[in-house]
C-alpha cells in the first residue's frame, strides 16, 4: 500500500462527519455490520411478541454495544486520518517507530473486514502482506496500543540544546541545569523514547549516526541484528540513546566535551599508535642487526656505541657511492 494512495484517501474522505458509523469501513463492511443489526433487531421483536422482557433486553443491550463499538472505531478513524496527514499542514505525526502499512493502512483504506465474535464484539481483520495464507486481527481496544504520535518532544530538545548554546560563552560558569536529568525524563515522558530512537531530531537521526560511528563493531558482530533493533534502545535497560542526546547537549555547550567512551576511543588509538611505533622500532632493530652481521661487525666483542658508530660509518661509505654512482649515470 503506498503513502501516495493513502495520504490521497485520507484529504479526500469519501464520508462527512455525518456519516453513519457503519458507513465509513466500505459497502461490504457495511453490509456485514446491517446484517448483523437487522437479525438482532428481529429477535428483539420475537421476544417482545412474547413477552420476554428479559431476552429483548439482551438484544436492546447488544444492539446499543455494537452501535457505541462502531462509533468509536469511526473516531478512531478520523483520528487517524489527522495524525497521517489528513489534518491542518498535511503533516504526518506518526513517529517511524509505529508499524502502519501491516494494519492500519489496509484497514482504515477498507481494506480489511469488520465481524463479530460471539459475544457480538467486533473483530477488525486485514490479509497479513507477509503471509497471505494467514490474516492480522485486533480488537477495537487494541488498535492504538502501538501508535507513537509526535508532539513536543523535538521542540523540548531543541530549546535544551539552544539553552546549551546561549550559554557556551559563560566563561567558567557551568550550565545551568542537569543535561542527564533532563534528558532522562525527556526520554521516559510518555515513551518518547520511541520518538528519539526511530525518527530525527534537530536534523539527525539518531540510528543513523548509531549505524556510521559503529559500522566496524557491526562487521565484525560484536554489535548484534537484536542490539538495532528499536526496542534494544529502550532507556529502561539501556543507556545509548540517553548518552548520544546528552552528549549532543554537553557537546553544544564546550564543543571540546569528549564523553567517557570517546576519551577511552581516544586512548586506545594512542595505544595502538604506541603499539604501531614500538613494532616498527623493533623491525628496525630486527633489520639494523642483519645489516650489522652481513657487514661483519662483532656484535659481540664490541660495544654498543662502537658499533652503532661502525654501522653509520659504512652507511655513509655506501650512500656516498650510491650518490656517485648516480651522477654519473646524469
Amino acid at each position: 500500500m503506498s503513502d501516495k494512495r493513502a495520504r490521497k484517501y485520507f484529504e479526500n474522505m469519501p464520508y462527512g462527519d455525518d456519516a453513519k458509523s457503519s458507513e465509513v469501513h466500505g459497502k461490504a463492511n457495511q453490509q456485514i455490520i446491517n446484517n448483523m443489526i437487522e437479525g438482532l433487531v428481529s429477535k428483539y421483536d420475537e421476544a417482545m411478541m412474547v413477552g420476554d422482557k428479559a431476552m429483548a433486553g439482551n438484544y436492546s443491550s447488544a444492539i446499543k454495544q455494537i452501535s457505541k463499538d462502531l462509533d468509536n472505531l469511526k473516531e478512531l478513524k478520523k483520528e487517524f486520518a489527522v495524525n497521517y496527514g489528513g489534518g491542518t499542514g498535511g503533516k504526518n505525526m506518526f513517529s517511524n517507530y509505529t508499524n502502519l502499512k501491516e494494519f492500519d493502512i489496509p484497514f482504515w483504506l477498507e481494506g480489511g473486514t469488520v465481524s463479530f465474535d460471539q459475544s457480538l464484539r467486533p473483530i477488525l481483520t486485514v490479509p497479513n502482506a507477509n503471509d497471505p495464507k494467514n490474516t492480522i486481527e485486533k480488537r477495537i481496544e487494541d488498535v492504538t496500543e502501538n501508535w507513537v504520535v509526535k508532539g513536543s518532544e523535538e521542540a523540548d530538545f531543541m530549546k535544551m540544546q539552544q539553552d546549551a548554546v546561549r550559554q557556551k560563552n559563560t566563561s567558567g560558569k557551568p550550565l545551568n541545569f542537569d543535561v542527564d536529568f533532563a534528558i532522562d525524563n525527556l526520554l521516559h515522558n510518555n515513551d518518547a523514547w520511541k520518538i528519539f530512537v526511530s525518527d530525527k531530531v534537530g536534523g539527525r537521526y539518531f540510528l543513523q549516526d548509531y549505524l556510521i560511528e559503529n559500522q566496524d563493531k557491526i562487521k565484525s558482530g560484536e554489535i548484534t541484528d537484536d542490539m538495532l533493533h528499536p526496542d534494544s534502545f529502550n532507556p529502561n535497560f539501556d543507556t545509548r540513546l540517553h548518552k548520544y542526546f546528552s552528549n549532543r547537549i554537553k557537546k553544544s555547550f564546550d564543543s571540546t566535551y569528549m564523553s567517557p567512551e570517546e576519551l577511552s576511543a581516544v586512548k586506545g588509538n594512542k595505544k595502538d599508535e604506541i603499539t604501531k611505533q614500538t613494532f616498527n622500532e623493533s623491525v628496525h632493530h630486527e633489520n639494523d642487526l642483519k645489516v650489522i652481521k652481513q657487514e661483519g661487525l662483532n656484535t659481540d666483542s664490541v660495544d654498543s656505541s662502537a658499533m652503532v658508530d661502525q654501522m653509520l660509518e659504512k652507511r655513509l661509505n655506501r650512500e656516498a657511492v650510491i650518490d656517485t654512482e648516480d651522477k654519473t649515470k646524469a
